[in-house]
């Protein structure tokens, strides 16, 4: 059977239209998202929860609160999310950059007005690679941006996409062939999020019957 082609866009529309999975990042404000993605880097959701958790009840989650703490006295608070004297630094960092700026990301946005600009500034933080600094830009900066995490190279390979490969060359593809609006975008990188965990855990690139009749082009 011939496969119908569709763009990346198409595989947007196809995932909320079939699974209509939840793709909203379940948190209270961005710096409880900011927290999230610096403590789940290599380890589990459940355990960033509980750091989160035990950071909520010692600072509220409280920007100005976060940064008067020091490296040494987050690592307890963040011990169960593993790496901590490495993710204790880079919240220590990230809240004193923020700190600097009144907590104001348009502050920010007024310095670095070009988003690759901004992006760059983000990965001189000891911590963000390319995934983290794409979840930055995309729930704290709001900016338009293609998170090619694990799941959404997974989920791109399924369909045949020789660029699926690596992280800069999917994060290429997409964002050059996709038009969606802010929060489409942050839609579609909740709907991979939640569609590889529901069906593609556990599971190669090409097991599962969404891939059957479609190729990504």
């Amino acid at each position: 059977m011939d496969k119908q082609v569709i763009d990346p866009e198409g595989v947007y529309r196809l995932l909320l239209d079939t699974y209509g999975l939840s793709g909203k990042w379940e948190a209270e404000t961005k710096w409880e998202i900011a927290l999230g993605a610096f403590l789940v880097q290599n380890t589990t959701w459940h355990n960033t929860q509980i750091s989160i958790k035990k950071l909520g009840e010692v600072t509220g989650l409280d920007p100005i609160v976060i940064s008067e703490l020091t490296a040494e006295e987050l690592v307890p608070l963040i011990y169960s999310s593993g790496f901590h004297s490495s993710k204790s630094r880079l919240i220590f960092e990230w809240f004193q950059w923020m700190k600097s700026y009144q907590f104001d990301e348009l502050a920010i946005l007024h310095d670095y007005p070009d988003e690759e600009g901004l992006r760059k500034r983000l990965l001189q933080f000891k911590g963000i690679g390319n995934e983290t600094a794409d979840v930055l830009l995309l729930y704290i900066f709001d900016q338009a941006v293609f998170v090619a995490d694990n799941y959404a190279r997974k989920l791109f390979t399924g369909f045949g996409l020789a660029e699926a490969a690596d992280y800069m060359s999917l994060k290429r593809y997409v964002e050059e062939r996709t038009q969606l609006s802010l929060e489409e975008w942050q839609d579609f990188r909740g709907q991979i999020l939640n569609f590889g965990k529901v069906f593609l855990r556990g599971k190669g690139p090409h097991e599962h019957e969404l891939f059957e009749g479609y190729v990504v082009q």
